[in-house]
């Protein structure tokens, strides 16, 4: 079995040598507001890495004909691939890259015996780094432009020797031009790279240039098609259009819509509070007249960046350093006996990933459970251990519990798991108040989906919940 695991330091240096630096391959802060929630690996990088294992026990040159790729699931970096290969004659070969047993990637290429078509001259070196556009819909419907081809061959050879061995090295700096196409220019900084089929039956007698031109866009599921052409290749790639991150309500708008000291007297404790439904939920509270603590775990600028809204308009906040699936102690120096908490409000979240339809991965099923199960009892009994003033505990499901969508089989069983741990602490602590409401998909990074789909507004859909939960506890 031939494995790869590709690290955040195997990522700079294919950014290097491809040009291409979309921060959702490198930075894991700017990486966790994307669909993905965790840099993923370049599909070029994982491309060429199959081909390097396919033609490493070759010894004669070799030209691609045609090839021919779908990247099907993204590979998160530290996370293991799998290299199958289904089929392979003299020329032609079929290669399945996994991940957990899901398909991450299908290539299907063609080579012959490589065939003297005369030398191409372009520069022996990296890449110049350029800027990482960010394009919307209508200026992706009319690009087109050219990117000059280089290739640093030493270091080429150094990470990938059999590619540079057997195949020419104008076909691999066109290969690797695509990513910094798709990445940095075309569609730029919220792309995902969907497919590519090329030809290089072309004579080899062009300019050192990739060019491009933009064929279509579809709107409906954000999807730009574009062909390409250098020297000895031709033909299309696709690539998705990702929503860029979700934005949420500034504290002094979100605050019109709260009563004044309705939430007083609450001591609430955020945890996944710097991004989505519970930065949402923080500005609210504090709105209200609650004493507001944000945890986070990677967002300390943006936790930072909300406390000091909320301060800036009159409310009460701090922020923490808290990770749900460490048994950690909250940081007393921060917190202060003082800010013990009254309620808990859960939001700590892995990405949110889609299954596979009428199937079950178990591995995925305890990814989910990790947060939503023993993270969640972890930090119940975390904020015990400050004390008892805990008299509320809000902890956010899913409608999916109800319609068990056919892909979301592992997130529904792993929330409704989470609820089942909710009311056997209700059992046990019969005086606190334990709210799980089954709330729909909102607009959160979470829930940016390729597809577009009907969300609601966070904020009234969590004003209206947050009263409930003060509601029932008053009668508790």
């Amino acid at each position: 079995m031939i494995q790869r695991l590709f690290s955040l330091d195997d990522q700079a240096a294919f950014a290097e040598l491809s040009g291409d630096y979309n921060p959702v391959h490198l930075d894991p802060l700017k990486a966790r507001r994307t669909r993905f929630s965790y840099p993923v690996v370049h599909g070029i990088h994982a491309l060429l890495w199959a081909l390097e294992i396919l033609v490493s026990k070759k010894s004669n040159r070799l030209e691609l004909v045609s090839l021919k790729t779908s990247f099907n699931q993204s590979i998160g970096v530290g996370e293991t691939i799998q290299f199958i290969l289904k089929t392979e004659d003299e020329t032609c070969a079929e290669i399945q890259l996994l991940t957990e047993n899901e398909q991450a990637a299908r290539i299907m290429v063609t080579c012959s015996p490589s065939v003297n078509r005369g030398h191409l001259s372009f520069p022996d070196s990296n890449p110049v780094r350029g800027e990482c556009l960010d394009r919307n819909a209508e200026q992706l419907a009319k690009a087109s432009g050219n990117l000059d081809l280089c290739l640093n061959q030493n270091e080429t050879a150094r990470r990938f020797p059999n590619l540079m061995r057997v195949f020419p090295s104008s076909q691999l700096a066109a290969l690797m031009a695509l990513t910094r196409l798709i990445g940095m220019k075309c569609p730029g900084l919220h792309s995902i790279f969907s497919d590519l089929n090329l030809d290089f039956s072309n004579p080899c007698d062009e300019a050192p240039r990739l060019t491009y031109e933009v064929l279509s866009y579809d709107s409906r599921i954000r999807l730009l098609t574009q062909k390409v052409q250098a020297p000895g290749m031709t033909g299309t790639l696709r690539a998705f259009l990702r929503p860029p991150p979700q934005q949420q309500g500034g504290y002094l708008e979100l605050s019109k819509q709260v009563r004044k000291d309705e939430f007083f007297g609450q001591t609430a404790l955020i945890i996944g509070g710097s991004r989505g439904l519970g930065e949402v939920t923080g500005k609210l509270l504090a709105a209200g007249g609650a004493r507001v603590a944000i945890s986070y775990c990677l967002g300390s600028e943006e936790a930072h960046s909300i406390v000091e809204q909320i301060k800036q308009g009159g409310g009460n906040a701090i922020c923490l350093a808290f990770d749900a699936l460490n048994q950690n102690p909250l940081p007393e120096e921060d917190f202060g006996s003082e800010w013990g908490p009254t309620h808990l409000y859960y939001f700590a979240t892995p990405m949110i990933s889609l299954g596979l339809r009428n199937s079950f991965s178990p591995s995925l099923f305890h990814k989910f459970c990790n947060y939503y199960v023993s993270g969640f009892f972890n930090t119940f009994q975390t904020v015990q251990n400050l004390g008892d003033r805990l008299r509320g505990i809000f902890y956010p499901s899913t409608v999916a519990v109800d319609d068990l969508p056919t892909n979301m089989a592992e997130y529904a069983a792993a929330k409704s798991a989470g609820e089942t741990l909710c009311a056997l602490l209700n059992k046990k602590y019969p005086d606190m108040n334990i709210y799980s409401p089954r709330l729909p998909q909102t607009v959160t990074d979470q829930m940016a989906f390729l597809l577009p789909t009907d969300k609601q507004d966070p904020a009234p859909l969590m004003l209206e919940n947050l009263r409930q939960f003060r509601d029932q506890g008053s009668v508790c």
